[in-house]
């Protein structure tokens, strides 16, 4: 096992890491989650407490002031249960709300985007072999774990007992108070609890994501014939290859197409080639070929030029030439420059341009 991590030193692909996400394997902290639910709920008491508490105060008064004249029945105790639940949820759904909305945006962060996968569902028999989950306690990632947990537990004690030890003097000077100013004053003291909770708690958030995210990158190392097999994988598979290089031409004869209706004149063997002919006189140095095509490609050209009324020429031996010697976007060499200029000649004196 020492040796496989050993040998695993290439970084992983993106195929790989993509591979990973489909499986719903992604670097996350389940810390960060916490830390995030648990502040929006605090701050959500802190801005709305108030209401939720005036609302929850004035549900009870409603019921006491109306408890005597309640008749107690199996409908009426059923409809009195539907509308209390009702009017405590329509009280909560707020916060659950907030806290749903910020444990999904936490997840959306950490998994880099929108992810969905059924593989962590799917039933695994070896999970349920004791042996196996044993196994996995006595890892060292299960070792990590117990240390994390009673690490968190015992940050959080020590930070729970400095945090209340200097205040359990006052405690006796809490009795003297009316009702509402000692809940007041216990309220405080437990919001600023909290928040000194949910400090330490998000700095172990922040080093236990760093922790995941480098145990993630380590989990994902390949060996250096792993990425040599997966690059041929990739760029070997016949079908791959000769599907990029289909997709490749199709773009190219579009993009070349869609020159043929700036030509001058077509110069045709006269079925089998086509070589479209571009000139503009005040400013291109030579003719230049922007399109040219064989077979079916020369006939495309051809019922191209005809629907833009482009002149279509035959010369056999110059248009062997220029589709042999004159790759697409070239200017014409200058020995042929006296065979196109006397087609252009013609085709401007068609046009009754001059030349």
């Amino acid at each position: 096992m020492a040796e496989d991590k050993e040998s695993r030193t290439e970084n992983a692909t993106e195929r790989r890491i993509s591979k990973t996400r489909e499986k719903g394997q992604v670097a996350k902290s389940v810390e960060v989650n916490s830390v995030a639910v648990m502040l929006t709920g605090v701050l959500f008491f802190t801005f709305f407490g108030m209401t939720f508490t005036n609302g929850v105060m004035a549900l009870w008064r409603e019921y006491f002031a109306a408890s005597g004249t309640y008749v107690l029945t199996e409908d009426s105790l059923q409809h009195l249960l539907v509308m209390t639940l009702t009017r405590l949820f329509s009280l909560l759904a707020p916060v659950l709300f907030s806290i749903m909305a910020v444990g999904v945006a936490a997840n959306y962060w950490q998994n880099d985007g929108f992810l969905f996968s059924w593989e962590p569902l799917s039933l695994k028999f070896n999970k349920l072999n004791p042996i196996d989950n044993f196994g996995r306690l006595l890892s060292i990632e299960g070792f990590v774990n117990l240390f994390k947990s009673l690490g968190k537990m015992a940050v959080v004690g020590v930070t729970v007992y400095l945090s209340l030890s200097g205040q359990w003097e006052q405690a006796p000077t809490l009795m003297g108070l009316p009702v509402a100013q000692a809940l007041l004053a216990v309220a405080d003291e437990t919001y600023y609890l909290f928040m000194k909770v949910i400090a330490v708690l998000a700095v172990i958030a922040g080093i236990d994501y760093a922790y995941q995210r480098y145990q993630y990158s380590q989990n994902l190392k390949m060996t250096k014939q792993e990425v040599v097999d997966e690059r041929k994988d990739m760029e070997g598979d016949p079908r791959v290859k000769a599907r990029i290089r289909q997709k490749q031409f199709e773009m190219f004869r579009s993009r070349m197409m869609s020159k043929v209706p700036e030509a001058e004149v077509i110069i045709t063997n006269p079925t089998h080639l086509s070589i479209a002919i571009k000139y503009e006189r005040n400013r291109d140095v030579a003719p230049t070929v922007v399109a040219k095509g064989s077979g079916y490609v020369a006939l495309k050209i051809r019922e191209i030029a005809k629907e833009n009324n482009i002149p279509i020429m035959e010369d056999k031996p110059l248009a062997q030439t220029l589709f042999k010697t004159v790759d697409i976007g070239e200017v014409i060499p200058e020995t042929m420059y006296k065979a196109v200029a006397e087609i252009l000649a013609y085709v401007y004196r068609i046009k009754n341009k001059s030349f």
